[in-house]
């Protein structure tokens, strides 16, 4: 309450705030200061824990930009003040500079190079065209539950191509994430569970702090989850489902890069376009970070740049279901 009274007065770049306070709480506070400013970047501070990341997406729904989780209480205070800083404080520096950005009308990035130009004027100009595809692989950080929402929503429950997504998100997370994935859209979101057989009937979620892989089982697909070192600082990281998508799929993978901070991602659609297959990024404008889609169009390889639910219209018509299997006769 003394925050929103000070509001005007202090004009702050940027607000850090936790759930369960006293008078007001957190899910309240986002939506009294969105009466007033909608552009005030919010993040969410919040516990590891189911009620916790209930209460997160619920202040995500009413608008809070983004979230950082609180380290787990054991160990050494400083130990946890520098995991907590390596989690917030990149996302600070992200958002007031995005902020700062759009008050002044311009772009959510530093000018691009000459090389992303020219590489986002070639994706921009092109169209997919309709192809037979085995698997649908999608990487997604900051911003994501916004943009999942548009993408997925905008499939219809009869796409005949399976669909696995990875959210950079920790366990308890990925699992709400899920939840409300399935309840706001056409299709049966569930997180992979390991040796799951990949089919169309249901979308694949890589659970917390697991790195998901597809991989081959005789003529079936199926998803392995492991605890391997952490990619581009994240577990599960996009890289290594991008691939082993590559590798099982070649060129009857589609690859689809969503809004997020860092690199993760762009290893992985070189993986994929080495293959023979697609990738498309979102956008820059509808964004909430254009640091992995960016970093997949600078180093050249989308096919096509363009908002989320632009992507899941797209996708719902080129996509045809994937090659009939052929019977071997010996």
């Amino acid at each position: 309450r003394d925050a929103l009274d000070q509001l005007a007065s202090v004009d702050p770049d940027l607000i850090i705030l936790d759930v369960e306070m006293p008078v007001m709480d957190g899910i309240d506070t986002v939506k009294a200061i969105r009466k007033v400013n909608r552009r005030l970047p919010i993040i969410m501070f919040s516990s590891l824990t189911s009620r916790g990341a209930e209460a997160t997406f619920d202040a995500m729904q009413a608008g809070a930009n983004d979230f950082a989780t609180k380290p787990v209480a054991n160990g050494h205070a400083q130990d946890a003040i520098k995991r907590a800083g390596a989690d917030l404080i990149p996302r600070i520096h992200c958002h007031v500079r995005r902020s700062r950005s759009l008050a002044r009308g311009g772009a959510t990035r530093m000018p691009p190079r000459p090389v992303q130009v020219a590489s986002m004027a070639a994706a921009q100009g092109k169209s997919l065209q309709p192809m037979n595809v085995d698997l649908v692989a999608v990487g997604v950080s900051t911003g994501g539950p916004d943009a999942l929402l548009k993408f997925l929503g905008n499939i219809p429950a009869s796409f005949p191509v399976p669909i696995l997504i990875v959210q950079h998100m920790p366990a308890k997370f990925t699992t709400m994430l899920a939840q409300r994935l399935k309840d706001k859209t056409p299709h049966n979101v569930v997180e992979a569970v390991d040796g799951q057989v990949i089919a169309n009937d249901k979308v694949l979620l890589a659970p917390g702090d697991f790195h998901m892989v597809a991989s081959r089982n005789q003529a079936q697909m199926v998803v392995r989850l492991n605890q391997n070192e952490r990619e581009n600082s994240c577990r599960p990281a996009v890289d290594p489902l991008f691939r082993s998508v590559a590798k099982v799929c070649g060129r009857r993978a589609l690859g689809v890069v969503l809004t997020g901070m860092g690199r993760d991602g762009a290893e992985g659609a070189r993986a994929l376009k080495a293959s023979g297959a697609r990738v498309v990024v979102q956008d820059q404008q509808s964004s909430v970070v254009w640091g992995m889609p960016g970093k997949v169009v600078e180093c050249g390889c989308a096919d096509a740049v363009m908002p989320p639910e632009e992507i899941g219209r797209t996708l719902a018509k080129v996509c045809k279901a994937p090659f009939p299997k052929k019977l071997s006769v010996r």
